[in-house]
């Protein structure tokens, strides 16, 4: 299945994602019948194709009705009417993770409960359409993967109710957090919490070390014209090549006085975070005074909450992010029938095409009081045996 990635190179808006899905090719009779199936009146959406910048690109249009006053919702409401809509359950679940991320995100800048979220613009018809019309383009295209370019927020101020606040909007950079960005250059806001959402909710991936083979482009045009850079998103249809390596975050702090009990609660908080590895490794620290050095591998989009738990939970005062790749075999759990009874495994594929099978610890401790035996006993005979062709089953 082909993949979709979005150069942001000049930020995204929901109405930009929506109009480089339709300048892909995603069908337009589609979208105003997957938008119909709201039963929500008071809009109609058009499609248009302009220049801009010296390249030519679609623009997506909500036109409100002037005689409709709609009213003003709720994560609930919207909720509610995503839920009762024929929608595809696909659609409904993606456009409801979508909204759920923006009402979480507004509350905790406005300092509320997500129930007393009203949204502002995203509880406006506009933003519902942009958003289930972008999860139910994604979906007429197959439910394609798609990967993301750093986004451009853009930098500066904007005025908004609560009156002038700085660029990127308090709301979109709580939805970016985890997410690679830069500031384009241009002082004006370039990303929305709708872009924001949708992009960070839905991608799998962000950066520029993918490779990848290109097949189709399109790309969707903001409202606002702008010649240099255009005021667009470009979404390119493409086969990702494998990567050499996956592209992942290593986390590190110094610690000079925590106890082994705090550092044991903190390996287990950081996995439990969503964290690949941890490590802990003894250091001397400065004025020789004995110490730890904790590594934290993370994905990119789970590194900002780890980096958050490091910094409140721990004795550390500062944490340290660099990016690396690395490169790991592929793996799954099995079972295999053996003298001692059924035993479960991790089994690895190398590079040359053995397999490597290795028992759980757990197993071997269990085997080992099911059969008092000695631990080195069981680990020996489970070897041999699997190393002579064990067949892992599942």
């Amino acid at each position: 299945m082909s993949s979709l990635y979005f150069d942001c190179f000049s930020g995204a808006a929901g109405d930009m994602l929506v109009a480089a899905l339709l300048d892909l090719g995603a069908p337009f009779e589609g979208l105003e019948a997957d938008l119909a199936a709201l039963r929500v009146g008071g809009f109609t959406i058009a499609r248009e194709k302009k220049w801009q910048g010296g390249l030519a690109g679609t623009r997506f249009l909500v036109q409100l009705d002037p005689h409709v006053k709609p009213p003003r919702r709720h994560l609930r409401d919207i909720v509610a009417l995503i839920e009762a809509s024929a929608l595809p359950p696909a659609v409904q679940r993606n456009a409801r993770r979508v909204f759920e991320r923006i009402g979480a995100a507004e509350a905790k800048v406005h300092g509320c409960s997500i129930d007393e979220v009203h949204f502002h613009e995203v509880g406006a018809l506009d933003s519902i359409a942009d958003v289930v019309g972008f999860c139910a383009l994604h979906h007429r295209l197959g439910a394609p993967r798609l990967f993301c370019s750093p986004i451009a927020t853009g930098e500066g101020f904007v005025i908004t109710e609560h009156g002038l606040l700085p660029v990127p909007a308090l709301a979109t950079l709580e939805l970016l957090a985890g997410v690679p960005i830069v500031s384009g250059g241009l002082q004006e806001e370039l990303c929305t919490p709708t872009g924001a959402a949708l992009l960070s909710t839905l991608c799998e991936g962000f950066g520029r070390d993918f490779s990848y083979v290109p097949k189709r482009v399109g790309y969707g045009l903001g409202t606002r014209v702008r010649e240099s850079p255009p005021n667009a998103v470009r979404v390119v249809e493409c086969e990702m090549a494998a990567p050499a390596g996956e592209s992942v975050v290593v986390l590190e702090c110094n610690l000079d006085d925590a106890t082994g009990q705090e550092l044991g609660r903190l390996i287990e908080r950081c996995l439990a975070c969503g964290a690949l590895d941890v490590v802990v490794l003894p250091a001397t620290m400065k004025k020789g005074r004995p110490g730890h050095l904790l590594q934290v591998l993370a994905t990119e989009a789970g590194a900002g909450a780890i980096e958050e738990l490091l910094l409140l939970d721990s004795p550390t005062l500062g944490v340290r992010r660099t990016r690396a790749t690395r490169r790991i075999v592929p793996r799954h759990a099995a079972r295999v029938a053996t003298s001692l009874g059924e035993v479960a495994v991790k089994v690895a594929e190398l590079p040359d095409g053995r397999r490597r099978v290795a028992p759980e610890f757990a197993e071997l401790d269990r085997l080992a009081r099911d059969h008092a035996l000695p631990l080195e006993e069981v680990r020996r005979r489970l070897a041999r045996e699997l190393h002579d062709g064990g067949a892992p089953q599942g």
